[in-house]
């Protein structure tokens, strides 16, 4: 430790039962500078893994015994940045576009060598004995904010220098779907067919999904609609396509395994939307990608896991890949096709739709009319919204 940092008082320790070690840091926001102004290890050897945000942190852990604990989310940001505006090392706020502050990361010295770093996905308390960074993480609980499971809502994935994180997502745009909706904007066989799809989903342990057809169709509005109708069984992840990794690599089993334990009882859905990257047969690299998305449909990994996928595309079935649409590979499969001219006047009668003189219609095109430039700011519907 260097002589300068070893000769700093102890300050007041913020949380109780953290007791020091020797050698142990001494946990004050100038135990985080550099007096000495020196090169950085974690800058030299891991620049890429380690926000900057943390280098100052990892700088001082580096040689010190620590212990992590960490406390899953969401918090109540603004009451921690008040209560503990005295411990705030650093900190990170974004304003939004009515101008409302949003704290995305907190870095808090504790004191008595615990530090307590917060971001989207949670809390991670460190402290020089388990015992402290329990008992600091512990002091967090009352912040966690309890999501409203009353009202729709998907994670969004993201990956974080700490690992995959799912934040929730409110789904703004959703409204009651009866069968009869689902036979007006997707045809008159669409109930059954989802009837007998979702039985299949139960019965299943895990599977793939591919719903596919033009753009403007009702595939989104349709995934929108069933996060609402299966809100008591189901939990959804959206996932990028750039991340579509964490479906198939083994380093994200633990991520997934902590998602079912914190959503027992319910399916995990994962979306891929526009996903003709991984769908469509173009050569051997996309053929591996292809292989990694079937082992979770019917793989030992997909087992392991139990997470259903659903990937939408807006190619016809003909250019997707034939391992991926060979008979028993996929627990369903939907085109969602633009409607004839019988069934648009159909829909147009029960939602009071206009029908423009044309021969088949995209849902998008009955629901929000003609591109017209001269109501582009008007606020347009879209499937159930």
């Amino acid at each position: 430790m260097h002589p300068t940092i070893l000769n700093q008082s102890t300050p007041q320790a913020a949380v109780s039962g953290t007791a020091q070690l020797p050698g142990a840091l001494f946990g004050g926001t100038d135990a985080l500078e550099d007096p000495a102004g020196g090169v950085s290890l974690w800058n030299r050897y891991h620049p890429r893994e380690i926000p900057f945000f943390k280098v100052a942190l990892m700088d001082q852990l580096l040689k010190r015994p620590y212990h992590a604990v960490t406390l899953e989310g969401p918090f109540n940001n603004k009451q921690i940045s008040r209560d503990y505006r005295e411990q705030t090392f650093r900190s990170e706020t974004s304003i939004n576009r009515a101008g409302t502050p949003c704290i995305e990361r907190l870095l808090l010295c504790l004191g008595n060598g615990v530090f307590a770093y917060l971001d989207e996905c949670g809390v991670k308390v460190y402290a020089p004995t388990p015992q402290a960074a329990e008992v600091a993480a512990q002091e967090f609980r009352r912040y966690v904010r309890a999501p409203d499971e009353r009202k729709p809502h998907f994670h969004v994935i993201s990956m974080t220098p700490e690992g995959p994180c799912a934040e929730s997502v409110p789904i703004e745009r959703s409204a009651p779907v009866t069968t009869e909706d689902l036979a007006l904007n997707y045809g008159q066989d669409f109930p059954l067919w989802e009837q007998q799809w979702r039985e299949r989903m139960r019965k299943a342990a895990s599977g793939l999904t591919i719903l596919f057809g033009p753009p403007g169709c009702g595939k989104t509005s349709f995934l929108r609609a069933l996060m609402s109708r299966l809100i008591e069984t189901a939990v959804f992840y959206f996932v990028p396509l750039s991340e579509a990794e964490m479906l198939s690599n083994p380093r994200f089993v633990n991520f997934w395994m902590r998602q079912t334990a914190r959503n027992k009882g319910k399916q995990k859905i994962a979306i891929l939307e526009d996903a003709d990257e991984l769908l469509l047969m173009r050569d051997e690299g996309s053929r591996a990608k292809v292989s990694n998305l079937l082992n979770i449909a019917d793989g030992f990994l997909g087992e392991h896991l139990k997470l259903h996928v659903i990937a939408t595309s807006n190619e016809p079935i003909s250019k997707l890949d034939p391992a991926i649409v060979r008979p028993g590979r996929l627990l369903g499969m939907r085109e969602f096709r633009r409607l004839n001219r019988e069934e648009a006047i159909r829909l147009a009668e029960a939602k009071g739709l206009v029908v423009p003189e044309q021969r088949d219609f995209s849902l998008a095109e009955l629901y929000c009319g003609p591109n017209d430039t001269a109501h582009v700011d008007q606020p347009q519907r879209i499937g159930f919204a």
